[in-house]
């Protein structure tokens, strides 16, 4: 099987190893993707390989993506942040689904003021 996944489209990216699903090979990932556009879209991808995941974070790392675990998030897709606490970190909106409901992603506190940091250079 053969798929593109355009990068520079996507919002976020919550990735999934063997190491949170003993279910996956060492070949084998999960990843949901959000895309963004008039409405944030939330895609689920089933079994795609450690080389297209891996593919995947290097180009969303290269275009300023920032990690917080499993989750790769833009700080250009963010519309507000709010922190819950500096440990847990805080929760942060990407857009507005087809619904109207806001999407919300967690990040993690380190993630979150690193996200804070590029939210602050973003023009």
């Amino acid at each position: 099987m053969s798929r593109f996944i355009n990068t520079n489209l996507v919002v976020a990216a919550q990735l999934t190893t063997p190491a949170e699903n003993p279910l996956l090979t060492d070949d084998s990932r999960l990843m949901d993707v959000w895309f963004g556009g008039g409405v944030v879209r939330k895609q689920m991808f089933k079994k795609v390989t450690r080389a297209e995941q891996e593919e995947m974070v290097e180009a969303l790392k290269g275009r300023g993506f920032v990690q917080s675990g499993n989750l790769l998030l833009d700080p250009r897709a963010v519309l507000f942040a709010e922190m819950e606490n500096q440990f847990l970190g805080g929760v942060v909106t990407v857009g507005y689904g087809e619904n109207g409901k806001p999407v919300e992603l967690k990040v993690g506190g380190k993630a979150f003021n690193e996200l804070c940091s590029s939210l602050n250079q973003v023009t």
